[in-house]
């Protein structure tokens, strides 16, 4: 019996560079998460659009389709903990200069579509550079185990994060929050800062920038699976994390709710995405994570489904508690997928081509806004996760792949694989 299926949880945080990045990665979710809830909240109450809060996470996410590749080929030609390091950094100088303008009573909506724009591109630093970080720092076998660990702890700050949010908004207002979230960041950076980090060795060969860039495209495109993975994250961001923009809108709209309230529901998914990654963490065997990729996606997509058609409160809590089990299907399975099937020294350039994906995000979210202008909120979130269902059912057709079985592939697979960087 391998180490793996003996002791996989304990093993993993043993590991003292893990617990590390795994702390600064629960407080800058935390912070991630209590954005959210304050931008949305805080937006609509500002203009009363729900087009306007749904731009407002449109420019969040634009990076990540303009700057993945890129962030994610640096990601492995320079050291990664620097990297996150200045992400930390620049995310403590934005969050505090938005409370400084809130504080002040100068705060425009200009204002925070360019410090969501910047967010947005630090956030698309951290994606890959920590995730690719975890995956250096614990074995292959055990890289499931971990990603489920690190997305437990985010569904517990999807917990907290939005909930706290929501009483620092109602209580003292949207500058407690900013100047929360910039406290935080810099305790991240701190514990940053204590980390030991050995980056993994890079190839000796030495690459124009833009050949390192094509070689993560490349890997991604000669790996059915992956190549599945990757349409399948896509329609996931495009047709269901946007639903997150729609919170907001129907939780004052259509039942009523205060910042707090809001806060309530966006909570819920945390809670059940929490259980959901424990379980993963626990019992999951590996042989059944494409299952749980796939399935997580529909199942997440069928609740907000769901929830777009509630009109109680608790059954919206219900909906999009379990809604959290799809999430933390879904996002345990897409990183550990990604990281476990690429070498060491191109994870980071795999990473950040699977997180192009993520910039489905505001294409997702300016298409809701537009309709829920049009029909209203709940119809648009409705026909949101409809048209996800029907386009994931196309591609799982496609890519037998992503109905098979997963086995970790070992070193010499990897090596044997049609490589990155080989010729045509």
């Amino acid at each position: 019996m391998s180490l793996a299926s003996r002791t996989p949880v304990r093993v993993v945080l043993s590991d003292r560079s893990f617990r590390r990045l795994w702390l600064a990665g629960a407080l800058a979710s935390a912070m991630r998460w209590l954005d959210t809830l304050v931008l949305g909240v805080f937006v609509f109450d500002l203009t009363g659009s729900a087009f306007l809060v749904a731009l407002l996470f449109f420019t969040r996410q634009v990076p990540r389709i303009l700057f993945a590749l890129a962030i994610g080929t640096l990601a492995d030609r320079i050291d990664r903990r620097r990297m996150l390091m200045v992400c930390f950094t620049l995310l403590t100088a934005v969050s505090a200069l938005l409370g400084m303008l809130v504080a002040t009573g100068r705060i425009e909506y200009w204002h925070l579509l360019a410090a969501s724009f910047v967010a947005g591109t630090l956030w698309a630093v951290e994606f890959p550079v920590r995730r690719a970080m975890l995956g250096d720092v614990v074995p292959r076998d055990l890289i499931g185990r971990a990603m489920a660990l690190d997305i437990g702890t985010s569904s517990l700050t999807r917990v907290f994060g939005p909930l706290t949010g929501g009483i620092l908004l109602a209580v003292i207002g949207a500058e407690a929050a900013f100047f929360t979230q910039a406290v935080t960041f810099l305790l991240a950076l701190t514990v940053l800062a204590t980390l030991s980090y050995t980056p993994p060795e890079r190839s000796a060969e030495a690459k124009a920038p833009l050949a390192d860039l094509v070689d993560g495209v490349r890997y991604i495109r000669r790996r059915r699976l992956l190549a599945g993975a990757f349409l399948a994250s896509l329609l996931m961001n495009i047709f269901g994390f946007p639903y997150l923009t729609m919170v907001p809108v129907i939780g004052k709209e259509t039942l009523g709710l205060d910042a707090v309230g809001v806060g309530m529901l966006q909570s819920a998914e945390g809670f059940g995405a929490l259980i959901g990654a424990t379980l993963i963490a626990s019992l999951a065997p590996t042989r059944i994570y494409t299952f749980l990729y796939i399935g997580g996606i529909a199942f997440f997509m069928t609740m907000v489904m769901l929830f777009s058609r509630s009109e109680i409160f608790l059954l919206s809590l219900v909906f999009l508690w379990m809604a959290g089990f799809g999430m933390a299907s879904y996002t345990s399975m897409q990183t550990t997928l990604f990281v476990a099937s690429a070498p060491p020294q191109l994870r980071g350039r795999v990473i950040g081509t699977a997180s192009m994906a993520l910039g489905g995000n505001p294409l997702g979210a300016l298409s809701v806004g537009v309709t829920a202008e049009l029909l209203g909120a709940p119809i648009a979130t409705t026909l949101m996760s409809v048209e996800g269902l029907f386009a994931l059912s196309a591609v799982v057709l496609a890519w037998p792949e992503l109905r098979r079985r997963f086995s970790v592939p070992a070193d010499d697979d990897l090596a044997l694989a049609p490589s990155a960087g080989a010729p045509r």
